[in-house]
């Protein structure tokens, strides 16, 4: 197993691997990206992405460039050849422009570069990787080794099962039924089993082919363990007693071994004692109980290696690519995870359903994914309906065109279309499962694409809510001021660019404004675009902390989603040779996420008739929630477009996909106070309240944490002696102290929250940096969120000036 560390790597290329959104390591390996990506010391790391299909780490890549899956193998061999000819010193070009670019980077940062080759690629192309990272010195720097066991095989499983050779099967969790390549036929080889148990969470396709379905405890409602990414030993406790008398799988093993203990808690000690020296019981163990405190055995992680790769390693790969069939030239299909769903394990998720997927910003359906020029090749549109054929198998589907796709390459979203997935996934999506193969688990060529005729509404987000400005200007006007960035060498020649993309020519109130400077507190958030991925986990974090309803497809369809929190996402185009804006030519994506921004002028407040939003002692503009009349003025006088109208009464009824329509069950009022009932409102947070039909919604800071960090002070004080309390007028809230979901969630620490009267918190620091700056500033709303300005970090020898790009012109998809 590969071990990356990013936190010194200054040049970091990907073939085909998506570390910020798919990788099992992806908070760690995000985060340490992230921290080489703040641009105030003028130097920053620089992310070369090669890949088939737009992915979140290609969109945040400063040169990225579009391949076929299949010809990576092609590119990394270019690559290893040119290494391995500099470092005998022979500088003969490697041949193309783009692999010349990346070679040199790479040599000019030897020992804090890194390579990494993604799971969709063959063993050969991670062989040649391997010897990349050698022969660049950057093994024992940013690339280690940890041993890892064989997985197993499950060509070999089936055909025992297939043969007869087995008289019981016990599976897991997982869904192989469903998920196993096509070709293995796993159901089929399973119902030659005699007895088979699925230990599950929900009765999948799997349970249903099974003898028996053994309900299985959600892993916060068990005791187990587990090891991390890096073999850090962690202890998994439960929060909450299972719900449906669930069993987790240590103790249905234990159970059906006859152990002498089948209880979780004594087995996990057992496992604890065993590696630490410890004695059962374990309650009194000091190590035990730091180990439960914090979530994880300290200095337990796996000792990472540098072994030498073998000397003919390179010779053995390059001679098995050649060995295997070449990858034909027709159409390729690209199987992807789903950055939702994953591989369709949490598709009765509704807050995943609903979460806009980061690029397409598509929800409750998967798509096949077309670049504009093959859509247009095969007289197709986003949301025409086709037929997938590839190696005798095939599955319909519907399209959707996306920038970024490779013309030669197609793609599909695995997770969706499953046909027992439960109430929420009914109707999701088109499964693709039967697609995929042992011999192309990943992706295939000479795959044909045949329109059917149908046509079906994809429900996208990306247009629901736009920003706009005095006079109603379009997109491609007025993204450079809504979206700044710059490159590295621009920034260091003018740190202060951001405050210049826009010049108000004066900020005139029409009405005394009230100082807020002067309270005792000022709360305000900061945004760094630089930092910002776009993944989308403020979204569901915000979703989950102050229960946000899911609204359904139709709902979505009419723009009603219910997020207080969006991430917009922007494409920006090259220019022909005529000087016209090119729509194949993908040269940037731009990630913002907006929410409320607590404006001090506030707009909304102007044109309340019943006071229902207005602003709090700390400046903060709160709702009132049963003032509002449902009016919805204060939405249409928003600029940013965050605040949210409850058009149905959705904790009461549920939204059914088909028609779109919500109902009421019959019996819903007798069973309001039964079980399944109960069971509902346990998904709520009970510091926040669950909002009814006709009243509007938006972000309010997450002002219960902010109140109870308030309380918490108070109590304090009241504690106090009373001579303290004549020279104390207030215990302050030290910086840090209150974290927004959206913060807490925040894999990079893009957004900082805190308060703007403490000089010396971080919120303030940055609102005062030179790349700080206000959206649609000219408005003077005075808003309490502020963004730091993107700085990207392309090759000096492209000479791009990539906000000049964009005054000329760009376009927001």
């Amino acid at each position: 197993r590969t071990l990356h560390d990013l936190r010194n790597a200054k040049v970091v290329l990907c073939l085909d691997e998506d570390f910020l959104g798919g990788h099992p390591d992806r908070l760690r390996l995000t985060r340490q990206w992230a921290t080489g990506r703040r641009a105030e010391d003028g130097t920053m790391s620089r992310l070369h992405v090669v890949e088939s299909s737009l992915s979140l780490t290609g969109a945040n890549a400063d040169e990225r460039h579009a391949r076929r899956s299949a010809d990576i193998a092609t590119v990394a061999q270019a690559i290893l050849g040119a290494v391995l000819r500099i470092s005998l010193g022979d500088d003969e070009s490697p041949g193309t422009a783009f692999v010349a670019d990346l070679v040199r980077d790479l040599e000019s940062h030897r020992g804090a570069s890194v390579v990494l080759a993604g799971p969709a690629q063959p063993p050969e192309v991670h062989a040649i990787v391997a010897v990349i990272n050698e022969a660049l010195g950057n093994v024992g720097h940013t690339v280690h080794y940890l041993p890892e066991e064989d997985p197993g095989d499950l060509s070999a499983l089936v055909e025992a099962m297939a043969s007869g050779a087995v008289e019981t099967c016990l599976i897991l969790g997982g869904n192989p039924v469903h998920d196993a390549p096509a070709d293995l036929d796993f159901a089929a080889a399973l119902a030659r089993v005699e007895g088979s148990v699925h230990l599950a969470e929900a009765n999948d396709e799997t349970s249903a082919a099974c003898t028996w379905h053994a309900p299985r405890a959600h892993y916060l409602e068990a005791w187990g363990d587990a090891r991390a990414w890096d073999g850090t030993y962690a202890v998994c406790q439960p929060m909450i007693r299972p719900l449906f008398a669930g069993r987790s799988p240590i103790e249905l093993l234990a159970a059906m071994l006859r152990d002498e203990s089948t209880e979780g808690r004594a087995i996990v000690q057992r496992t604890f004692a065993a590696m630490t020296g410890g004695t059962v019981p374990l309650e009194a163990d000091p190590l035990w109980r730091a180990t439960l405190h914090q979530g994880m055995l300290e200095d337990s992680a796996a000792t990472p290696a540098t072994p030498r790769v073998r000397s003919d390693a390179a010779d053995l790969a390059v001679k098995a690519l050649r060995d295997r069939a070449a990858p034909g030239e027709g159409l390729e299909l690209r199987f992807l995870p789903s950055p939702t769903l994953h591989d369709g394990r949490y598709a009765n998720n509704s807050w995943l359903q609903e979460l806009p997927d980061p690029l397409t910003k598509l929800t409750w359906d998967n798509a096949l994914l077309m670049a504009p020029a093959r859509a247009r090749a095969l007289d197709l549109s986003t949301g025409d309906g086709v037929r997938i054929s590839l190696d005798g198998r095939t599955v319909e589907g519907v399209v959707l065109v996306q920038p970024g796709q490779h013309e030669a390459s197609v793609s599909v979203v695995l997770g969706s279309g499953r046909p027992r997935a439960g109430r929420v996934a009914a109707g999701s999506g088109f499964d693709v499962y039967p697609l995929r193969t042992t011999g192309a688990p990943w992706f295939a060529t000479g795959v044909r694409i045949e329109a059917t005729g149908a046509t079906e509404a994809l429900a996208m987000t990306q247009h629901h809510h736009p920003i706009d400005t005095i006079g109603g200007r379009g997109t491609q006007e007025r993204l450079p001021t809504i979206y700044r960035e710059a490159s590295l060498e621009e920034y260091r020649a003018h740190p202060d660019f951001a405050s210049h993309r826009v010049h108000v020519e004066h900020r005139l109130s029409m009405w005394e404004s009230r100082d807020y400077t002067k309270e005792d507190h000022r709360w305000g958030m900061s945004i760094d675009l630089a930092a910002c991925t776009g993944c989308s986990d403020c979204i569901t974090a915000c979703q989950a902390e102050n229960n946000i309803p899911v609204v359904g497809k139709d709902q979505v369809l009419r723009g009603r989603e219910m997020h207080w929190i969006r991430v917009d996402r922007y494409f920006r185009f090259g220019y022909d040779e005529a000087g016209e804006l090119d729509g194949d030519r993908l040269e940037a994506v731009a990630m913002q996420p907006v929410t409320c921004h607590h404006c001090e002028n506030a707009p909304c407040e102007e044109v309340c008739p019943v006071a229902a939003t207005t602003h709090d002692d700390d400046g903060l503009n709160v709702m009132i929630y049963n003032r509002c009349v449902g009016t919805r003025y204060c939405s249409n006088n928003c600029p940013y477009k965050v605040r949210r109208f409850n058009y149905f009464d959705y904790f009461r009824r549920g939204p059914l996909r088909d028609t779109g329509m919500l109902h009421v069950t019959p019996d819903y009022y007798t069973r309001r106070q039964s079980g399944a009932d109960r069971l509902r409102q346990m998904q709520f947070n009970p510091d926040v309240t669950v909002r009814m039909r006709g009243v509007m919604e938006k972000c309010t800071f997450c002002t219960q944490r902010i109140q109870e960090a308030k309380i918490q002070a108070k109590n304090d004080w009241v504690r106090l002696p009373d001579e303290a309390k004549a020279t104390t007028p207030r215990v302050p809230i030290a910086d840090g102290t209150i974290t927004p979901a959206c913060a807490q969630a925040c894999p990079t620490g893009a957004i900082v929250f805190g308060d703007l009267n403490d000089p010396g918190s971080r919120v303030s620091r940055q609102h005062g940096s030179a790349r700080s700056y206000s959206l649609l500033d000219e408005l003077n709303v005075k808003p309490r969120t502020r963004y730091l300005a993107k700085i990207r970090n392309p090759l000096a020898s492209n000479g791009h000036d990539l906000d000049h790009a964009h005054e000329e012109g760009s376009h927001a998809g």
